[in-house]
């Protein structure tokens, strides 16, 4: 019996932090997705023509100031899901509404693992 292998994700990544955007963009390779581009604010990510990801991971402070829950619902607005990828787990929790789900900084391996697990076990409406 031939079973199917799992989904590879088209994830974005919103970090302003070049060291951990080069982590996560590893660890993203690591567990076979595609990294598509990292963004270092909410304005890099406005100017975007045509975003195209199957999710984002997304900083709640990045260059322009604490603006991931922002970033967060402008890209679910357009189809995009978000996971919050942060240290300030209060911040993540007040806007959840906007994300299906978290990571706490530091980021491992088998956190990102979990979550993306999660992310794909989800249902998504079309």
């Amino acid at each position: 019996m031939s079973t199917s292998p799992p989904p590879v994700l088209r994830i974005l990544c919103l970090e302003d932090n070049p060291l951990i955007a080069f982590h996560v963009e590893q660890m993203i390779e690591d567990l076979g997705h595609l990294p598509i581009a990292t963004l270092d604010s909410f304005t890099e990510l406005q100017a975007l023509p045509d975003v195209q990801a199957d999710c984002a991971l997304i900083d709640i402070d990045l260059a322009d100031g604490c603006t991931g829950p922002d970033a967060a619902q402008w890209l679910r607005q357009r189809g995009i899901p978000g996971i919050f990828v942060t240290g300030q787990k209060e911040i993540a929790e007040a806007n959840a509404e906007h994300v299906t789900g978290y990571l706490v900084k530091p980021i491992a391996m088998e956190g990102l693992k979990r979550v993306l697990d999660e992310f794909l076990a989800k249902p998504r409406s079309a």
